[in-house]
């Protein structure tokens, strides 16, 4: 099935460490929507997202974190518009993506806008991207993506290129947004190196 390139792109900030890849990733939209302007961004901030963000990230960059989204929703709003499929994301995208919210998404446990957008987004057969943020992994987690995966999801840890030789932690999560992203559909030109042997 081909598909057209995403203009609404969700974009999920859930309890996993991993705030500076989740403000890269939405730096990065916006980036891509000076070339791009019918580019939307949508943003959920889950209860666990926002508590590991504090702990991460400095008020300038939470302050960025939070004021680049073009929308943003509660999650406990299951009313929003993004909750039905007939006004539905092209594109969702989980950055960090904890266990809790993988393993929701896997069985379907809707009591949140983040899990039932991704519902949607698997029902709809619509992309749905997972950077699963966690270490070890034990059967429960891994047949857990093993399920969504089966449904249609993509699952994406957030995994550095180390052969771009990256000179700084932001260059590692600048690189992952991008390939990030990539997956979700959006052309990222200029905005990603690549591998060229």
């Amino acid at each position: 099935m081909t598909r057209e390139k995403p203009t609404s792109i969700g974009i999920v900030v859930t309890g996993a460490s991993g705030g500076l890849l989740a403000l890269e990733t939405l730096h990065l939209i916006q980036r891509l929507k000076e070339d791009n302007p019918a580019l939307e961004s949508h943003a959920i901030f889950t209860k666990g997202g926002k508590r590991t963000c504090a702990l991460e990230l400095s008020d300038v960059q939470r302050g960025a974190l939070y004021s680049l989204p073009d929308k943003s929703y509660d999650d406990t709003n299951l009313a929003a518009p993004i909750a039905s499929g007939s006004n539905t994301l092209d594109a969702l995208l989980f950055v960090p993506c904890s266990i809790r919210s993988l393993s929701a998404i896997a069985y379907s446990q809707t009591d949140r806008l983040s899990i039932r957008a991704a519902d949607v987004m698997l029902k709809e057969r619509r992309r749905l991207v997972l950077a699963v943020r966690e270490s070890p992994l034990h059967a429960g987690h891994l047949q857990s993506m093993l399920t969504v995966s089966q449904m249609g999801g993509i699952i994406a840890p957030p995994v550095p290129a180390f052969y771009l030789q990256p000179e700084s932690v932001e260059d590692m999560a600048k690189q992952t947004a991008a390939r990030l992203l990539m997956l979700l559909g959006l052309d990222l030109g200029e905005h990603m190196k690549r591998w060229e042997g």
